[in-house]
């Protein structure tokens, strides 16, 4: 790797040596903006580009905090050496903060000749790390920015890949974002979407459809998963990560949240009265549902619905519930003393819950869906998958897997003990209506 471009040559006269990170072997925040600047300069004397990579490794506190500082500096190293081997002499690469690096590289063209690089680092972040002989699920998110079509100075460009790396992380674990204005400021369409979803529920253009859920050993469907899809005027059928932000926004997603428990429960009820005793699932966002707020309205559905409270999963997010983890020790024993069984999905997209899950009252943990995408193709992600099951079922817990599209991907998982399976390859989305008639 290229620490910085006069490095393999003789120092300047009054020009220090870089400074290394002692962790990594990185050079440091301050040496890496002033090597940036310098690169600016350069890069506008030749009317170039130089493209800046803000990148944030997911869970290295939460691996600190279960497994030591020694630990989460051993993770560090290993991104760090698959890092700069990605680069390799095409730029730098720099320790920013305690689990942020930034990569730099000059001369560029455009944001389309940077794009490859950056997935081949998001896919280098993915592969599992080595941990005391153990396989540990690893992942970042990246932000873009180009000079100098997203700033002219060190501070701007270190700005806006911050910022679009923040944008990524709101996608979820394992994603990139370009900067764009719109990051500074709500574009259009998030105004427009912002006042449309305040008034869909009045117009009835929410809708319940749903998809469901095998045991993984006898291949019955076991539980029917609810999944809310918005009938938009002007952007058309929207599903929940299309429009939930906008609804927090607008201070209507508790609302909308607690109509897609109701009638989920409502739904469940009827099929409970016809026999067929499945389960419904139904998905929280914890910013809308919280807390008090949260507890009172799965009591109001269930009572409202007279469904038994042991046919209903609540299924949560891993990153949203550590978050908070204290509150949601809390929280999620009073949804557990109601009766209704708690499900984390994307366990092992982001925040670990590793540290805490001998704690909470899980009953379910539902695979982050990379582990089911890749499941076929690579054996550290096959090992994690393996390791996961294992310790679930140590501690009493299920294991689900969403997102199973192909055969040979369902008997992968049931081979390694998955107990529930969930996906395309067995039905289509059926919305209630349907549903309900057959």
């Amino acid at each position: 790797m290229r620490q910085f471009a006069y490095q393999s040559r003789q120092p300047r006269p009054g020009r220090r040596q870089p400074t290394l990170d002692a962790v990594t072997g990185l050079t440091t925040r301050r040496d890496a903006e002033q090597h940036l600047a310098v690169l600016l300069a350069e890069a506008d004397e030749r009317d170039s580009r130089v493209a800046i990579l803000h990148i944030d490794i997911d869970r290295l506190k939460e691996v600190n905090h279960a497994f030591g500082r020694a630990a989460g500096d051993d993770c560090l190293r290993q991104l760090a050496q698959r890092f700069s081997a990605t680069v390799g002499s095409r730029g730098s690469v720099s320790r920013l903060d305690s689990d942020e690096v930034m990569v730099v590289l000059p001369d560029v063209t455009d944001v389309a000749e940077v794009i490859p690089t950056v997935e081949q680092l998001l896919r280098k972040s993915h592969e599992p790390l080595e941990l005391s002989g153990q396989a540990l699920l690893s992942s970042c998110c990246i932000g873009l920015a180009l000079f100098p079509d997203h700033g002219a100075t060190v501070i701007e460009l270190m700005r806006q890949a911050n910022l679009a790396r923040r944008k990524a992380q709101a996608r979820g674990s394992g994603q990139y974002c370009v900067f764009s204005p719109d990051l500074l400021e709500d574009c259009p369409d998030r105004i427009q979407l912002r006042g449309e979803v305040r008034e869909a529920l009045q117009r009835g253009e929410m809708a319940l459809c749903y998809r469901p859920v095998l045991c993984a050993r006898s291949g019955q469907v076991v539980a029917i998963s609810a999944q809310p899809r918005w009938h938009s005027p002007s952007f058309g059928l929207l599903g929940p990560q299309q429009w939930v932000a906008a609804a927090h926004e607008a201070g209507r997603l508790y609302e909308i949240s607690h109509w897609v428990l109701a009638y989920a429960c409502r739904h469940a009820r009827s099929w409970y009265e016809a026999g067929s005793g499945l389960k419904v699932v139904v998905g929280l966002p914890m910013e809308g549902m919280s807390g008090d707020r949260l507890v009172e309205s799965v009591g109001q559905a269930l009572e409202h619905s007279g469904l038994p409270s042991g046919l209903l999963a609540l299924e949560m997010t891993e990153n949203d519930l550590m978050q908070a983890p204290e509150s949601a020790v809390v929280l999620l024993d009073r949804l557990k003393a109601m009766g209704v069984q708690l499900v984390v999905d994307g366990f092992g997209s982001g925040h670990s819950m590793l540290g805490h899950l001998a704690m909470l009252p899980i009953d379910t943990l539902k695979l982050d869906a990379q582990f089911v995408k890749n499941c076929l193709d690579s054996p550290r992600h096959q090992a994690v998958i393996r390791s996961i099951i294992g310790m679930a079922h140590e501690l009493g817990m299920k294991v689900a897997a969403g997102g199973v599209s192909h055969r040979q991907q369902a008997d992968f998982l049931r081979e390694q003990g998955c107990d529930l399976l969930q996906g395309g390859l067995w039905s289509r989305m059926e919305y209630s209506d349907e549903l309900s008639h057959e």
